[in-house]
């Protein structure tokens, strides 16, 4: 399968929005929401922010969002990946593995050391996606999460 992988900048805002909607819908949420157009727009302006996408002949076929974080025990920054998905039909041929290592080496271009993603501990293709490209399960790691209303 030929496919490319491409690192959004600012003027790819329209794109940005079809990977932001396709990963709600790929989430089941009822009713996907999309921020404004500035909004993307300022997203992709970031440098520490990360929108990757695979296109095959210029069509969505999955793609990433990470974020880069500043930690304060040493001047360094870290790797978030915090969103992945595929496209039904592009799933198994290697396109998440891509879009993992092209983020990998722009956290290693950076000087970055690590990078890390969350899953559920029922979300059997996601560790075996992660582990094959060089992630490791830490066991004693929980995350909780805050409502903030």
């Amino acid at each position: 399968m030929h496919f490319t992988i491409k690192k959004l900048g600012p003027a790819d805002f329209e794109l940005a929005k079809q990977l932001f909607w396709f990963f709600q819908v790929d989430d089941d949420v009822a009713d996907p929401l999309i921020p404004s157009d500035k909004y993307v727009e300022a997203l992709l302006l970031k440098d520490s922010f990360h929108v990757l996408v695979a296109l095959q002949d210029d069509l969505l076929v999955g793609g990433l969002t990470a974020y880069e974080l500043e930690m304060y025990k040493a001047e360094i920054k870290e790797m978030f990946l915090y969103e992945i998905a595929i496209k039904p039909g592009y799933r198994k041929k290697g396109v998440a593995k891509a879009l993992i290592g092209f983020l990998k080496e722009i956290g290693i271009s950076k000087g970055m050391k690590e990078m890390y993603v969350g899953t559920t501990s029922d979300n059997k293709p996601a560790m075996k996606l992660y582990r094959a490209t060089g992630g490791e399960a830490e066991a004693d790691v929980l995350w909780f999460v805050y409502q903030l209303k």
